[in-house]
Order: structure tokens, then C-alpha cells, then sequence
């Protein structure tokens, strides 16, 4: 008759469209047997219970004729499309189950025997779910602007890494913008899934990478916070002007503390001669900077503070990309040990700056080479081929100079153990206690506009962002050299202790 013959073009048509979409079932007769009892229960729906075109399966799912495997609540859907929606954004636990029963038409007794959970808490779990679901496609759900326009943003960080490094997990935009979603913001995976329109199951696991390296932290309500702050643009604007305000009324201050220093180098041989004043003098901003600028903080705020389940001590802080800041120089002096030798390197990344070279400088061979250098006055007579090459690549890295009689002299200075002699004079001068003083307010400031722009459960590591991010002799070196204090090439100044 004419309901047999209609019944039987949908369900042939059904057949040939999944094939055409690229449908490939394993067992034919089985997968054929399946699409026509569904196009049966549809069909009977229609004719029988007199159910509308846009129906309700949750609520017509008491009417339908009854079938251990497949539940009719599903099959009746008409908009699949929005029913894999809101699949997409259930909850793990909740999602296993739908997909086992509503997908793989798994009864309720083989998924409680699958997940190893009692039937009643599988039945619990699909009516909850079924509430879920009905609620998600009664919504007009909106992607955040994240999912079309992804956040840049830096980090800086300071501390031992161990077995995990948070860089690994940082490099893509996904990580950057669920750390920036969640900074200040508690948010559940579904709520992070939506901002970025990533389905669930894949944010998941994101979540689970960013939780295990203790850059995001689960807090009530299973929503998840970053575990570190993400300084704004414009908190980052206003600790940059309150450091060069600072900078400015005392980088000659400075200058004139690193003075002292390298007159006293000189005295006492340090500087072998071969560097000009101004560069050594460079060299002490950096030393004199570096203890002025952490002598308010605790001993290893910026190394030691935090205590990681690997067995790590990093501390991480974000920056929004964008901020307007002053120029600055960029700078680093690493102080690094080989065996009784230490290197201490102040760098100042400028005009010239060679970052090739300043690797070559914190190489353990390249460190020891020049101790030995200098327990040798520069005699290389009894040196290896191999140990004269590696002279050759410090005297054409600009390190050292050959004489004419064959020795060679390090452009260097060579500290050993006269640190303390040479500081002295720093150290005793009343302009010393006024920088530290300085330091002093200047950190309490920048504490009280880091405490503006992060909530309070990140309040006791606010001494570590401090510390990472008011860097005032960045702006000290700019200003020394932009008002002819120093006149050099801005590159690397290298010390040898020992």
C-alpha cells in the first residue's frame, strides 16, 4: 500500500544518502536493519501518536514502543546536527555514556559492565544528561570571541626546571588563550570549550596538560583558575612608568656607584687593560643594579620561591601583548659555576648585540678555557691543537687578543676572589643606602598595582611578579646612553671569578 511503498523509499533513501556521505558499515545486512527501524520508529511516531514535526524526544520518549537497544528518545530527533552540538559540550562523564547508548546503542547493563559503575548510576547519568541535552539545544549557543580572534601573549619566567618545562606547553595559541580566558576568570572546561569553540572532549585534555604543569589550578565548582599572573597592558603601562620615574631621578646615581667600581677594579688589577673605561664602567652598572634592585626582596624570590611536584623551583608570569612602553635595553647578568670557575656575565641587548656570541660566553668548555687562560698568563705553548682552536674562537669572538709575543690577553675582566675589595667603595657610599631605599618604595608601589590588577589567590606570590617586572636599569642604561654618560657598543661585559 502507499504507507509500505513510503516507508520503503525513506529507508532506501536513507541507505543510499549515508552512503553517499561516505558511510562504510562493516556488517551490511546489520547496518541496513538499523536504519530501518529507525525510519519504522519515525514513521509509527508520526502515523500512530500523532507526533508533530518538531518533536519534543524527551518528552514523547514514555509513548514510544519499547526496544532494549536503541532508546527512541534519540532517534526521533529531527535536527542530529544540534543533538552532536550539545554532544560536543557534555561533560566527560556524562558524554561517555550518551555516545555508549545513544551512539553505539549499547543496553544500560553493558555500559555499567563497560565503565565498571552500577546500573543505577548509568541510568542516573543518562536522565541527567538527557536534561542537559534538551536544556543545550533550547539554547542559542554562542562561540566567544576567542574562537575567531585568538590573544597573543609572552611570558617571562625565573627559577630550576626540572622534567617539566612550562615553555613545552605554552608555544600555541589553544594553551595562550585558555591561560588567558581563565586568569582572574574561574572557568569550567564547558565555559572554556565555548569562549574558544573547541568541542569538549579536545579542551579536556588541554585542561588536563596545562593542570599537570601547575598552570592551571582547579578550584571550586570544577572550574579551573590560572596559576599565575597575567599581567594587562595596562598594569604593565604603569609599572614601566613608575620604573622609568624612578630610573630617571637616579640612573646617574648609578653611574657614579659604578665608577667607584671600576676605579677600584683598576687598583687592583681586575681589568688587565684591555677593556676601555666606559665598558667596564657598564659592566658595574650592571653588578651594582642587579644588588640594589634585589636587596628589598627575600632571599631567592627569583630562584628557590616555589616548589614544584617535579622536583622544579620555576616561577611563570604572562604579559598581554601590546603595552606602550618607554624604549628600553634589554639586559641579563646570568652568574653561572663550572667546577671553582664562575662566569658573570652582564649583557646589555642593544644596538650590536650579538645573542650568538653571548651563548658562546655561557658554554662550560668555553668558561673553563678561560680560567685556564689565566692560570696560564696567556701561555699557550702547551696547549692541545684542539684547545688552540677553541683560543682562536674566543680571540675572533672579540674575548681576547694575541700579542706579539704569542700570549694571549683576555678582554675580560678577571675578578677572582677580589669581588668584596672592589665593592667596597659602593658599599660604603650614603648614595648606596639611598638607592636601596628607593628600591624600597619602588617595590612597595609596583606590589599595590600588581594587587589592582590580581585577585587574591595568587596574593602570596605577588613578591615574584614584582620582582620579574620592575626592572628599573633597563631603563638606566637607555637613559645613560641617550644623554652621553655611555658612549660604547652595548654588548657583552664578562667577569671571571673564582
Amino acid at each position: 500500500d502507499a504507507d509500505a511503498d513510503e516507508l520503503s523509499s525513506d529507508i532506501g533513501f536513507e541507505v543510499v544518502s549515508s552512503l553517499s556521505r561516505g558511510a562504510t558499515p562493516e556488517n551490511f545486512d546489520a547496518w541496513v536493519w538499523t536504519i530501518a527501524r529507525r525510519r519504522w520508529a519515525k514513521f509509527a511516531a508520526k502515523k500512530y501518536y500523532k507526533v508533530p514535526e518538531q518533536l519534543d524526544i524527551f518528552e514523547q520518549e514514555d509513548k514510544l514502543v519499547s526496544d532494549d537497544d536503541v532508546e527512541r528518545d534519540v532517534i526521533l530527533s529531527e535536527d542530529l546536527d544540534l543533538l552532536r552540538r550539545e554532544l560536543a559540550f557534555v561533560r566527560g562523564d556524562y558524554r561517555k555514556i550518551l555516545v555508549a547508548h545513544y551512539v553505539d546503542e549499547m543496553s544500560v547493563s553493558a555500559i555499567a559492565e563497560k565503565l565498571n559503575i552500577p546500573v543505577g548510576t548509568v541510568k542516573t547519568r543518562l536522565q541527567n544528561s538527557r536534561k542537559i541535552l534538551k536544556e543545550g539545544m533550547n539554547m542559542a549557543r554562542t562561540f566567544g570571541v576567542r574562537s575567531y580572534n585568538p590573544e597573543d601573549i609572552s611570558f617571562g619566567s625565573s627559577g630550576f626546571f626540572n622534567s617539566f618545562s612550562p615553555w613545552s606547553a605554552v608555544q600555541r595559541k589553544i594553551p595562550k588563550n585558555i591561560l588567558l580566558e581563565a586568569s582572574n576568570n574561574p572557568s569550567t572546561i564547558e565555559e572554556l570549550a565555548m569562549e574558544l569553540g573547541i568541542a569538549v572532549p579536545y579542551m579536556e585534555e588541554e585542561v588536563k596538560i596545562l593542570e599537570d604543569g601547575e598552570l592551571l589550578k582547579k578550584v571550586e565548582g570544577d572550574k579551573y583558575i590560572t596559576n599565575f599572573f597575567i599581567m594587562p597592558r595596562e598594569c604593565q603601562e604603569e609599572i614601566d612608568e613608575l620604573c622609568y620615574t624612578y630610573s630617571e631621578r637616579n640612573y646617574k646615581t648609578l653611574w657614579q656607584l659604578a665608577g667607584k667600581a671600576t676605579q677600584k677594579a683598576k687598583e687592583v688589577g681586575a681589568t688587565n687593560g684591555t677593556l676601555p673605561d666606559e665598558d667596564v664602567q657598564m659592566y658595574f652598572v650592571g653588578d651594582v643594579g642587579f644588588r640594589i634592585y634585589l636587596s628589598p626582596f627575600k632571599p631567592h624570590v627569583l630562584v628557590g620561591h616555589f616548589h614544584r611536584k617535579d622536583g622544579g623551583t620555576w616561577g611563570f608570569m604572562g604579559l598581554e601583548k601590546g603595552a606602550k612602553l618607554h624604549p628600553k635595553v634589554d639586559f641579563s647578568r646570568p652568574l653561572d659555576r663550572v667546577g671553582d670557575v664562575r662566569l658573570g656575565i652582564f649583557c646589555v641587548r642593544g644596538e650590536g648585540f650579538d645573542y650568538s656570541a653571548y651563548n658562546f660566553t655561557t658554554d662550560p668548555h668555553i668558561k673553563q678555557m678561560l680560567k685556564t687562560l689565566v692560570d696560564t698568563n696567556g701561555d699557550i705553548s702547551g696547549f692541545s691543537e684542539n684547545d688552540k682552536c677553541t683560543v682562536n674562537d674566543i680571540i675572533e669572538r672579540g674575548f681576547a687578543e694575541k700579542c706579539d709575543d704569542g700570549r694571549i690577553l683576555l678582554r675580560i675582566i678577571i675578578i677572582g676572589d677580589k669581588i668584596s675589595e672592589i665593592m667596597q667603595p659602593v658599599w660604603a657610599d650614603s648614595e648606596n643606602t639611598r638607592l636601596k631605599d628607593e628600591m624600597r618604595e619602588l617595590v612597595k608601589k609596583a606590589n599595590e598595582i600588581i594587587a589592582r590588577y590580581c585577585t587574591d589567590h595568587l596574593k602570596d606570590d605577588f613578591e615574584f611578579y614584582v620582582a620579574l617586572s620592575t626592572r628599573m636599569l633597563e631603563h638606566c642604561v637607555r637613559l645613560m646612553k641617550d644623554n652621553g654618560l655611555y658612549g660604547g657598543h652595548m654588548s657583552d661585559f664578562v667577569a671571571l671569578m673564582y
